[in-house]
């Protein structure tokens, strides 16, 4: 049985970003080349330059645990995090100037500049994070001194460049994290319109079924007790015995339509059989001159097409019982080469068709609509009524 739209599954967004998710690659990065920047110092050589070095590399593992790690990218930058990036800055820094060695931790402070501020900033952090080596170097005056800054540019070159392309890289896969969010909203939207639709067909479909049979079937058990009150003892109990059995078909069909079963009438009879026997009940509990004609060669309908031509004459008929003071009814069911017709005559009081807003009628169109069938209403005050409904067949 294929699934219901709404109940199909779809695969869902991510609930954590892929770039939170990689929070502890990242710190386990940052404490790698903490471990490796003290290591460095530790061996440059004795004296109070490395101990300050020590001492602020140490401050700055403390400040990442309780800031950096909470820092995070947003527009404008947050306070948080511009707070963390000068503070380390300025850690760093100071450390650089007592200890060259320091400078080992620039390869985790460089990547979180670029991470997490915007890039003209990201540049401009890293420049100043570069100041304090490039000065020393170039200052020696030495062939190496003046290579390592000339590293040094090309680093920051690269760097920039490298950081520019970091970012379009998490720009797109924000936009694409965006995006798949905006997809699972809209298909939880759709989805919810979906069974909001589907419940209301469904009530839809009770309301028509309930007003088709239930409904009508108490009508006929009031009208038949009230007769019976107004009738002689024999008669009464005719009377009452209709209504008893009009209350025995009007469970019968409450069972089958919570059943989801086919109405009673077509339940081992034939279309005809069944319309037959409805105008047969009419004549038997209103005293209308009832009368029925099947013109044609009957066939095999699809169950849907019976059930719809069904309910339109059990609606038709029950308007002639409750509204057109008839004297005589028809009832013809016509088959046709490529569609069936039901006609119901009466000669009762009739009525202005513009001005009819009643349940009934429209029931009737709704579920030809559903079969692409055809409704067409004939009636004139005074001089009866002539309903007829074509179904393709």
């Amino acid at each position: 049985m294929p699934q219901p739209p709404s109940a199909r599954t779809h695969p869902a967004a991510p609930a954590v970003h892929a770039w939170t998710r990689g929070a502890v690659v990242r710190d386990a990065y940052y404490g790698l080349v903490m471990a490796g920047s003290l290591a460095a110092v530790w061996y440059s050589g004795a004296g109070a330059g490395r101990t300050v070095a020590l001492t602020l590399l140490v401050v700055l593992a403390g400040w990442y645990g309780l800031v950096g790690r909470r820092a995070v990218r947003s527009r404008p930058v947050s306070a948080r995090t511009a707070c963390y990036q000068l503070v380390a800055l300025a850690l760093l820094i100071t450390a650089q100037a007592a200890s060259l060695s320091s400078s080992f931790l620039l390869f985790a402070l460089i990547p979180q500049v670029f991470m997490l501020l915007p890039l003209r900033w990201a540049v401009l952090a890293t420049l100043a994070g570069n100041v304090v080596p490039v000065a020393t170097l170039t200052g020696e005056h030495t062939y190496p001194g003046l290579a390592a800054t000339g590293v040094a540019v090309v680093v920051l070159v690269f760097a920039g460049y490298f950081g520019w392309w970091i970012q379009r890289i998490i720009q797109q896969s924000r936009e694409r994290a965006d995006l798949l969010a905006q997809l699972a909203d809209a298909r939880a939207e759709l989805a919810a319109a979906e069974r909001e639709a589907g419940a209301f067909a469904e009530r839809q479909r009770l309301s028509a079924e309930i007003h088709d049979t239930l409904a009508q079937g108490f009508t006929s058990i009031l009208m038949l007790l009230q007769a019976a009150e107004a009738a002689p003892p024999e008669q009464a109990k005719v009377h009452l015995d209709r209504a008893a059995r009009a209350a025995r078909e009007n469970l019968a069909e409450a069972r089958a339509l919570v059943g989801a079963q086919p109405p009673t009438n077509l339940t081992g009879a034939s279309l005809p059989d069944a319309l037959r026997r409805l105008a047969g009940r009419l004549g038997e509990e209103t005293g209308i001159d009832a009368g029925w004609e099947l013109v044609g060669e009957p066939r095999p309908l699809p169950a849907g097409t019976e059930v719809v031509v069904l309910r339109c004459a059990q609606e038709s008929l029950t308007n002639v019982r409750r509204h057109a003071r008839a004297a005589t009814a028809s009832l013809r069911l016509r088959y046709l080469p490529d569609s069936v017709r039901l006609t119901v005559v009466d000669d009762g009081v009739g009525f202005e068709p513009a001005d009819a807003a009643g349940f009934g009628l429209h029931g009737m169109r709704e579920r030809l609509a559903q079969v692409g069938g055809r409704l067409s209403i004939s009636s004139t005050a005074g001089r009866g009524t002539r309903l007829t409904v074509d179904v393709p067949a």
